[in-house]
């Protein structure tokens, strides 16, 4: 929509080359996983899917969300990331991955938050959510209720951590486990990023988490992060039922390809072995990197056309594009556009929305809708003019 838009003069306009829709070996990008999603953050569009809605266990996928609590709680001011938390037997006695609490330890909130995301501490998680909301129950009915805000649809939580839950008196019965999909785990990964980049960052990039005051060092349990320099999170997950899980983030920089920086963010569920999740998600990743450009296909206050109020020269509206959209394409796609104008009556005002611009694939996927706004206002017509507006036709 740069040049050929001066001259819009019909309702709708089709614009560009319909090809046959291009076909992807997308059954090879990820052999290895049961379920995984590729989506662009900015945008949200998904690049890549494979059962992508199917309910699994998440394992320590869960701590996200935990995670995510704990810093909207030092953002709310409801807690300090200084604050010192004591250790106690309900917390120490967690089993599983672990930070390695111990009874009458004391430790403050920011430090159980790296224990929980760099080296998936269980008994990180516990001592969390007992901190934020005094009790552990509590605390799950704020991680349910946040789910369903953020629009996690298929997604159920049983605890801070992914355990699950056995019933000890009936040991043969299957456990309560957290339970989502790859499609609600990237809309969680996605709000991660959208609302709290840099808090996320900070801990999710490091590739080594040490504690001195602890005696503690340990690598990242995401090995992705020492694979490839431009991943920078964000959690691994692993129970028997659930297999090997994986959620990662990696920023895809300026390039010939790619008008800005951008973030893609995948998830991986159910892989049968370490090295194939982490081969899963580079898979995925390379997709994103080798198969997609982005572009800004319209610019904030971009010139679409002029339109003229019952064809009078004087009662001229200039129209412009509300805001900029960016969208991210697949190499073998092509960009289609559709304008649609409303009629236009006098006055007009500066900023009146009087049509839409919408953009989509060659196999009509919408990408994104753009506002025509007026530029000028019109509303100061002579006397003849308002004549001609009630009687011409």
């Amino acid at each position: 929509m740069k040049k050929g838009a001066q001259k819009l003069l019909i309702l709708t306009i089709i614009l560009a080359f319909v090809t046959p829709r291009p076909i992807y070996a997308l059954d090879k990008v990820d052999k290895y996983s049961k379920s995984s999603i590729l989506i662009d953050q900015e945008t949200g569009r998904v690049l890549y899917d494979k059962e992508p809605d199917v309910k699994r266990p998440l394992a320590s996928l869960s701590k996200m969300m935990t995670f995510l609590i704990a810093i909207e709680a030092i953002e709310n001011k409801e807690v300090n990331p200084n604050d010192i938390i004591k250790v106690d037997k309900d917390i120490a006695k967690v089993k599983g991955s672990s930070y390695h609490l111990k009874v009458g330890e004391e430790v403050p909130l920011i430090e159980l938050m790296k224990g929980l995301m760099i080296v998936s501490g269980n008994d990180a998680s516990i001592g969390i959510a007992k901190h934020i909301c005094k009790d552990e129950k509590a605390f799950v009915e704020r991680m349910n209720k946040k789910a369903k805000e953020i629009g996690m649809t298929n997604t159920s939580f049983v605890n801070p951590n992914g355990l699950p839950i056995y019933n000890l008196s009936d040991p043969k019965a299957p456990p309560k486990e957290n339970i989502s999909t790859a499609r609600d785990i990237s809309t969680l990964a996605k709000y991660m990023f959208d609302n709290y980049e840099k808090q996320v960052i900070s801990i999710t990039d490091m590739s080594t988490y040490s504690n001195p005051q602890r005696g503690f060092v340990k690598n990242n349990t995401n090995a992705l992060l020492r694979i490839i320099p431009e991943v920078d999170g964000i959690k691994t997950g692993y129970t028997g039922n659930a297999g090997y899980c994986l959620s990662f983030s990696m920023k895809i920089n300026k390039n010939e390809d790619n008008e800005k920086d951008r973030r893609v963010i995948g998830v991986v569920l159910g892989a049968n072995h370490k090295d194939k999740r982490i081969s899963a998600a580079v898979s995925i990743l390379n997709h994103a990197k080798k198969d997609f450009k982005s572009k800004t296909v319209i610019e904030k206050d971009e010139l679409i056309g002029k339109k003229y109020i019952k064809k009078i020269n004087d009662l001229e509206v200039v129209l412009v594009a509300e805001d900029e959209l960016y969208v991210v394409l697949n190499k073998e796609e092509n960009l289609k556009s559709q304008v649609t104008f409303k009629e236009i009556t006098y006055p007009v005002k500066k900023g009146d929305v009087l049509g839409v611009i919408k953009y989509y694939t060659d196999n009509g996927e919408i990408l994104g809708s753009i506002n025509i706004v007026s530029a000028n206002d019109v509303d100061n017509a002579s006397i003849i003019n308002k004549i001609k507006i009630l009687f011409f036709e």
